[in-house]
This record gives C-alpha cells, structure tokens and sequence, in this order.
C-alpha cells in the first residue's frame, strides 16, 4: 500500500464526519495494514532494547505495544499538520526501570543503535518535564531497510522510565478511563490535572529532578503539603483503591509459544480479557485489534490494546492501567504524606 494512500487515511480518519461509511472503512483497512507493516520492525527493535536491558537490570520490565486507533485519531487532531506517515509511536516501546541510574545507562546504551538506523529525536521529559507532569526518555529512530520498500524509513519510538514514574502513569490513565477523557493530553476537569501535575512535581523531589512547570516556584514542603490536599480533598485513594478492587481478568486462549496480547479492558465490569498469539499469527491478531476498535467506536467503557511482553506474567506490571491496578501509586502516595505528616 502506498504511503499516499496512508496518508490519505490519516486525514479521513481524523475527519469522519465528512466521509461517508465505504471512505472510513477503507481508511481503517489501510490504519490495520500500517499497524502491521509497523509489527515487522518493532519486534526487531524490541529484541535489541531487551538484550540491552538484561545487561543493566534482568529483572526491568519490557513491552512493545502498537498505538490504539483512537489514540491514532486523537494525535492527528491535535496536530493538524501531522501526517499519519510520520507519526512516529505507531511502534512504541517501553522499558520501565528501578530508578535514574538504570534509565541513563540504558539510554546511552541504546544511542550507539543511531549509526544502523537513523537517529531521528530525543525528548528528555524526565529533565523537561511536560505540563502534565508526564515524565520519561522517548527515543525515536528511523528503520533503514534498503531492500524493503515496505518498511524502509519507519519510525520507531523507545520509552524509558522509572518505576515511580510508570506508577504516576499508570494512576493517570486509569483515571483517564473512569472519567472518559485523556488527561495526560490536556483534557479534563482542572481539578484533576492539577492533582496529577502536582503530584509528578512532589514525585521529582523523590527522585532530585527538575520540577513540573507551574509548580518550580514551590519548595519540597509546599509542594507535599499541597499534594496531600488535593489526594484528600478530590478522595483519589478511595477511587483507586476501588478500582484495583474490582479488577478480575480471564485469559481466554494461552499457550507456551505465545507472544503477542491482545488486551480487552470492559470499565463498567471491572474486567480484563485476554487473547494471546504467536508470532507467525501477528496480522491475525491486528486485524482482530482493529474489529474491536471499530465495533467500539462509541463505548467509552471499552478499550483495547494489542501488547507484547517477555511473559504474560509480566503484563499486569507492564500494563496495569489495563487491570485498574494502582496500588504501587497508592504506596508512593504513602511516602508524600508520611514526610508531609512530619513536617507538621
């Protein structure tokens, strides 16, 4: 399929309104097959970033996943002059380590990757953080494959962060699924951004990095203590405790050769489901992922992702927000309130 044509879909896609049905099937037809031309590439990739990984810390976690059509259309939007050709996290992924020290070992290990495939970016929103509060390493480079037409020139994106910073992630997009909006993205009531942005900036201290924007001015004891409030007074605790309670998950189909997951999250019945395939099954496993998406279109209660891990034992660490598992964000919570409790 061309890049043309791809790009054409890009920008249906984020214009549906003003297609009619035929337009926006062959749109999503094409988003499947550039998903899956994407496959090809980032299990490369992932078998390098894990042989990296396995030297600093052989029990870090690293998954790949490929980027969820609504979180496709909603970057295209907010970008206008992006292209779905040059979106660069369709193939994303995550390495998620012990602390700083792991995170910049592995980042200069993985540069010296630059000189076979073209090193296109480096964000340090761990240095800069957003206004968010997001905060990690994003790697981005660009697949050389002469000999391949397909998949030459395919953008790549690598995540590193820490432990503490994946927890924050992780609470933010498990609230994002409750209240139906994306608040790592901007959107939401301001309650709760300021919530999360605050409570990144209390986690930098933790970690002596740079503060949140808006938030620099405040020192380690007003930021706790502000933090501290607005986890009370919005009762973030007893939403995601509630949450991680309710969460039940079923794996449907499972076998020792197994490496791609498909994820299925149904909110409103706190359930996961999981279907897993092997590897040579990975376009039937895509072309699932995108039947769900388009059967899903208006449910806001349902989300889906198609991942990869090691193990199926390590999705639920890798991927918690999928099972409304907070509980690591809870505990980082504890130490803000308990040094906030001892200041009083």
């Amino acid at each position: 399929m061309s890049r043309n044509k791809i790009k054409k879909a890009g920008k249906i896609l984020k214009d549906k309104e003003n297609h009619i049905k035929e337009d926006i099937e062959s749109a999503e037809n094409a988003l499947t097959y550039w998903r899956t031309v994407h496959g090809k590439v980032i299990n490369e990739f992932y078998k390098v970033v894990l042989a990296e990984v396995e030297k600093i810390n052989k029990n870090a976690n690293v998954v790949q996943r490929l980027k969820r059509s609504p979180s496709i259309i909603g970057k295209l939007k907010r970008f206008p002059k992006m292209q779905l050709t040059t979106m660069h996290d369709i193939a994303g992924i995550r390495a998620i380590m012990n602390d700083l020290k792991e995170v910049e070992l592995l980042r200069e290990s993985l540069k010296k990757y630059g000189k076979e495939h073209e090193f296109k970016n480096y964000f340090n929103y761990i240095t800069e953080p957003k206004e968010s509060g997001y905060r990690s390493i994003h790697l981005v480079y660009k697949y050389s494959s002469p000999k391949d037409p397909e998949t030459d020139g395919l953008l790549v994106e690598i995540q590193i962060r820490t432990k503490l910073q994946h927890s924050w992630a992780t609470a933010v997009e498990t609230m994002s699924a409750f209240l139906e909006t994306d608040l790592k993205t901007g959107e939401g009531q301001p309650k709760w951004k300021k919530y999360f942005a605050l409570t990144s900036s209390a986690f930098s201290y933790l970690e002596n990095t740079p503060q949140v924007p808006n938030y620099t001015n405040l020192s380690r004891e007003d930021t706790f203590k502000q933090a501290v409030y607005e986890y009370n007074y919005n009762q973030i605790e007893s939403n995601l405790s509630a949450f991680a309670n309710a969460a039940k998950y079923i794996i449907e189909k499972q076998s020792a050769n197994d490496v791609y997951h498909l994820l299925k999250l149904d909110i409103e019945k706190s359930m996961v489901i999981i279907n897993s395939y092997p590897l040579d099954c990975f376009a039937q496993a895509n072309q699932e992922y995108t039947k769900l998406e388009r059967e899903n279109t208006d449910n806001n209660n349902f989300q889906v992702v198609l991942v990869s891990t090691e193990s199926i034992n390590k999705l639920q660490s890798a991927f918690p927000n999928y099972f409304l598992d907070t509980e690591e964000f809870i505990k980082n919570m504890e130490i803000i309130k308990t040094e906030n409790k001892s200041k009083k």
